[in-house]
């Protein structure tokens, strides 16, 4: 999800906090210097990325190992099988989501359309 804003308008700091305000049952770590990893569950989270002109939300595993377990069943089962799971379990999951979050950013962020 791309969310537009103002350029050079919105810190990683205010976003952040802003977030762990509206979800405080959801886990928020910072990443990158622009990047946020929010955590639903062990297997379900979003990156959020603030770039100068807009905020990217992409629904993600939130761990390094639950990444690392979906490449190894890719390399291991095919490429098929993986995401046949990827699409029925997880897919619907990120996307609900990446909703969520999106809907509170662009409320207190968002370039009004």
């Amino acid at each position: 999800m791309k969310i537009l804003i103002p350029e050079n308008s919105v810190k990683i700091e205010d976003l952040k906090n802003k977030l762990v305000g509206e979800f405080p049952n959801y886990k928020f770590k910072d990443f990158r210097k622009n990047m946020i990893i929010a955590s639903k569950s062990s297997a379900i989270g979003a990156n959020i990325i603030l770039k100068k002109d807009r905020i990217m939300i992409v629904g993600n595993f939130p761990t390094f190992g639950g990444r690392l377990l979906f490449i190894l069943c890719i390399l291991l089962l095919g490429v098929v099988i993986p995401l046949i799971i990827y699409f029925s379990v997880f897919l619907s999951k990120f996307s609900k989501l990446e909703k969520e979050l999106g809907a509170v950013v662009q409320k207190e962020f968002g370039i009004a359309k």
